[in-house]
């Protein structure tokens, strides 16, 4: 059964060699590597092309005339994808040795369980510093979200346990959640709602991958402490905005969820995490 690997790139030859090399270290084989490039201009492009010769490995390369950014990049390449499990790759991630396996045996049990459905699996992450030292074993300790929380659309339109750097999908959820919506915050989020919604859901409690922070990184781990609603009514404006954010994004999934339930859901997850 083939997978393809799908993987959004921009002048990424900093951390690139070490992702590559931890995508051939995985037990799982059977895989193919697609890459958007947003216009690099160092060594990105070289390096993939370097990869496939060393390890005789299927790289698609995509190029867009205008750059796209992270969402639509995974978009393009989700349009683009053709094999019946897709997985999210990040640039500056490593992967650990069992993520393809463990991941790809979950997805088809669940598939077995509820044939015909869109289908996707995540899993928790090992947070790490630039150099890979673990800062937590565990993203979602470390940044205080369930990830029971996909099983509640309202919890997940406010804290999202699943990175798309764990996914993988069926190809059936494709169908379900192209043309990504302008009001979609990213790629990963409005995926794992639209399966939350009307799909099937799972989750690895063994993480899959590294998740590498560093000051480049476009979204990454929050380390959740004592000051967090402190910090919140600091930052007012950005919290208004990421707030109104998921309020458009709710009504573009569907105009029968309530604003009053949301911020109810809202402030129970935000006092839960000063405890």
């Amino acid at each position: 059964m083939k997978v393809q690997i799908l993987l959004a790139t921009y002048n990424s030859e900093k951390y690139l060699w070490e992702l590559l090399d931890s995508l051939v270290a995985q037990s799982y084989k059977n895989w193919e590597l697609l890459v958007h490039d947003d216009g690099s201009d160092d060594r990105t492009i070289p390096i993939l092309k370097e990869f496939e010769r060393k390890h005789d490995r299927s790289v698609k390369i995509y190029n867009s005339k205008n750059q796209l950014g992270p969402k639509q990049s995974f978009e393009y390449l989700l349009k683009n994808s053709s094999a019946d499990y897709l997985m999210f790759c990040d640039h500056d991630d490593v992967w650990l040795p069992h993520k393809i396996e463990e991941s790809l045996a979950c997805i088809q049990k669940r598939e077995q369980e509820k044939p015909n459905k869109p289908a996707l699996v995540f899993s928790d992450l090992v947070v790490a510093d630039e150099q890979l030292n673990t800062i937590n074993p565990s993203f979602w300790n470390y940044s205080k979200v369930n990830p029971n929380n996909v099983y509640n659309c309202y919890k997940l339109l406010i804290n999202n346990p699943a990175p798309g750097c764990t996914f993988i999908l069926n190809k059936k959820v494709k169908e379900l959640v192209l043309p990504f919506p302008a009001q979609a915050r990213m790629h990963d989020w409005w995926i794992v709602l639209k399966v939350a919604e009307s799909g099937v859901i799972d989750y690895l409690k063994r993480p899959g991958l590294l998740y590498r922070q560093h000051q480049k990184n476009k979204v990454g781990a929050e380390d959740i402490k004592t000051d967090y609603l402190l910090s919140r009514i600091a930052n007012l404006s950005l919290t208004m905005k990421r707030n109104r954010e998921s309020f458009e994004m709710m009504k573009c999934l569907s105009r029968d969820y309530s604003l009053i339930k949301l911020f109810y859901y809202k402030l129970r997850i935000s006092f839960s995490k000063l405890l």
